[in-house]
């Protein structure tokens, strides 16, 4: 908790100078590097920039958390599609190798799918990839 904290603390300080942020972002990316080493993560799967961890774990974690997202809430083009594009396209950019052949929209959409049918709550979302694609012009159908 002290970790987050700390973090926290860091990144939202207001920097006066180009200087002062520098300073800031790389104390707040050596912070991230000690908490994702100090919770095991292997070093060649920390970036040394960001200190974001790009482990096959956090691809699993992070994925699995789209398709729970898009399941219960479904598919808005307007606010989920993009940011779940957004996301699946950074590790594609970062970790190719684990995107490869792995379709999070097709999951989704099954997932979310599953929920509605099984007596989950129906799709209220108007602008809904799954349940109302004619009203979709981009995106994955």
């Amino acid at each position: 908790m002290y970790c987050s904290n700390l973090l926290f603390g860091l990144v939202a300080q207001s920097a006066e100078s180009a200087t002062r942020t520098a300073d800031h972002r790389t104390s707040a990316s050596d912070a991230r590097i000690a908490l994702c080493i100090r919770s095991g993560v292997n070093l060649d799967d920390i970036d040394p920039a960001s200190g974001l961890d790009y482990s096959r774990s956090a691809y699993e974690a992070v994925r699995a958390s789209w398709v729970d997202l898009v399941a219960q809430h479904g598919a808005s083009e307007a606010y989920t599609l993009p940011k779940l594009r957004a996301a699946r396209s950074l590790w594609e950019q970062k970790r190719p190798r684990f995107t490869l052949g792995d379709d999070w929209f097709v999951t989704a959409f099954e997932a979310h799918r599953a929920f509605v049918a099984s007596g989950g709550l129906p799709c209220a979302v108007r602008t809904c990839a799954v349940h109302y694609p004619a009203r979709i012009t981009v995106g994955p159908v």
